[in-house]
């Protein structure tokens, strides 16, 4: 965690409700996400199967995605700071919300809450941007640079 002051703004969020992985892999496109599976926390491009835990993060320069995985299914939200996917289903609702924006990093090395962590993607910085209210939800963004654990099934 940084010393870095919050910030705050404005997006729109969207909700696309319950999307099959194969309608969610086509919003990611090749947006970098982060998400854990039986071999650990990973950064990268989206994997081409669910992962078997619960979340999955993805950002672009132009928007945020959270997905809530459940089997083949996911429940999907995008925080458009300047855009969204290109590729979505139809969306059920968007609601102007105000976010937080805060300074954290990825989990240290020796974490073992979510299995192994390589080292080029422990205590990496990451942005977190939390929509407060009665049903709080944060996405998660790092800052540009190269995918660092692209270790995707083909």
């Amino acid at each position: 965690m940084t010393d870095e002051p919050d910030e705050f703004g404005a997006a729109d969020l969207i909700g696309y409700g319950r999307v099959s992985w194969t309608e969610l892999a086509r919003m990611l496109g090749e947006a970098e996400s982060a998400w854990a599976d039986y071999d650990g926390f990973h950064i990268g491009h989206p994997p081409a199967k669910p992962p078997p835990y619960s979340h999955l993060w993805a950002w672009t320069g132009e928007w945020l995605l959270r997905a809530r995985i459940d089997g083949g299914q996911a429940i999907v939200g995008v925080l458009a700071l300047g855009g969204a996917p290109g590729v979505a289903p139809p969306h059920v609702t968007t609601l102007k919300v105000r976010y937080q924006r805060a300074a954290a990093a990825t989990w240290p090395h020796n974490e073992k809450r979510v299995g192994p962590i390589a080292r080029e993607i422990a205590d990496r910085p990451v942005d977190t941007f939390l929509i407060s209210g009665e049903q709080p939800v944060t996405f998660v963004a790092m800052p540009a640079g190269p995918v660092a654990n692209d270790d995707r099934a083909t």
